[in-house]
């Protein structure tokens, strides 16, 4: 089972977010961070499936000048901010297989707000009408909301906010969106419809953030970026996204019972 990378916890004892960066154990205690025991950390809150929370950002420097920017990768941070040999990982991906899927259940972006500290970017822009959306990539494009679990796994932030320019519309930090929830709330054909599933993720899958025209857009369409007034003060603005999901557990082995077996010969 996956005890290396997974810690024990039941509801109501889980004292700190999940973290998605997984280069977190060393097995050649070298320095070259052996992943293969490694996560992203999960939990085993249920017996036999685990749990994960993936948190990330956008940085967003450009400005319209510059040329906004209609795609980019997730940068997961590492928690190991005194070691340049544990970096921070860029795009988020979700590990689930044929075998072993991942199921989604939740995913959401925000713009940060900074809380006022001089770093961050008091909003982004993008064009008018523009959604900006965190959600799967398809060979680099965005997917369509109307897909089966693809509300699920993506969230689309909206505004309708006017910028300082002609022809682009405003986010303001704090600006928050949400994918749609897996649950049943209605029977008969109001019930399971394709976006209150899960989303089943049979192969690595990767999250980024679009810009593009409407939630089941499958291209991008203009970019986002920050005012110049920002850039020049030298303020960065961020997109925060996680995605939330459960996947089966592996089969135990042999790590499992090596401590409860007699008789050990060591050469």
């Amino acid at each position: 089972m996956t005890y290396l990378s997974a810690k024990k916890i039941y509801p109501g004892n889980w004292a700190e977010p999940l973290n998605g960066w997984y280069k977190n154990i060393d097995t050649n205690d070298n320095g070259t961070n052996d992943a293969t025991k490694g996560g992203p950390t999960s939990v085993l809150a249920v017996p036999g499936y685990r749990y994960f929370q993936q948190r990330g950002y956008v940085p967003v420097t450009a400005t319209s000048g510059a040329g906004a920017v209609a795609s980019a990768d997730v940068i997961v941070p590492s928690p190991y901010r005194q070691d340049d040999t544990r970096p921070d990982i860029t795009g988020m991906v979700i590990s689930g297989s044929s075998t072993l899927p991942a199921y989604v259940y939740r995913a959401t972006i925000s713009v940060a707000s900074g809380w006022g500290d001089g770093r961050v970017a008091s909003g982004v822009y993008a064009a008018t009408g523009n959604v900006l959306s965190s959600g799967r990539s398809n060979a680099g494009s965005p997917t369509a909301a109307s897909g089966i679990g693809e509300a699920v796994i993506q969230a689309n932030l909206t505004s309708t906010v006017s910028g300082s320019q002609a022809g682009e519309i405003y986010f303001a930090g704090g600006s928050a969106a949400y994918s749609a929830n897996p649950f049943l709330i209605a029977s008969g054909a109001a019930g399971v419809t394709a976006g209150n599933v899960y989303y089943s993720a049979t192969a690595s899958t990767t999250l980024k953030v679009f810009a593009k025209e409407t939630a089941n857009s499958t291209a991008t369409s203009g970019g986002f970026y920050i005012s110049s007034g920002d850039a020049t003060g030298g303020r960065t603005g961020y997109f925060v996204v996680e995605v939330c999901y459960i996947q089966p557990d592996v089969a135990p082995g042999y790590e499992d019972i090596d401590g409860y077996l007699l008789g050990r010969t060591v050469s």
